[in-house]
């Protein structure tokens, strides 16, 4: 996405692009022959993704979250499996709406 985020199908309004992915790594494959990296998003991958985002600071586990909802819900968001392409703020968001109680 080389777009900020305006409205979106939720409703979320983010005013830039992000400059980095919401738990500061990039997820990616390694490099293929070219020298480019060979990136290959999935369900998997943005899961991983999620659980490694929530759990980065230590102050939570993938556990205190519904994974799922937040992996489809940033799916739809993103309309890819790369979760990176979101917005940290609008990753946030998506994932402290779906908190455990």
């Amino acid at each position: 996405m080389d777009q900020p985020l305006v409205g979106g199908r939720l409703g979320f309004a983010e005013a830039a692009l992000a400059d980095q992915p919401a738990n500061g790594r990039t997820m990616s494959t390694s490099p293929a022959r070219s020298g480019h990296r060979n990136t290959t998003y999935s369900r998997e991958t943005a899961v991983a993704f999620v659980i490694d985002a929530v759990e980065s600071t230590g102050a939570a586990t993938r556990n205190d979250f519904d994974i799922d909802r937040i992996v489809s819900t940033a799916h739809a968001m993103a309309d890819d499996w790369d979760l990176k392409a979101l917005q940290p703020a609008t990753f946030w968001r998506i994932a402290s709406t779906f908190i455990k109680q």
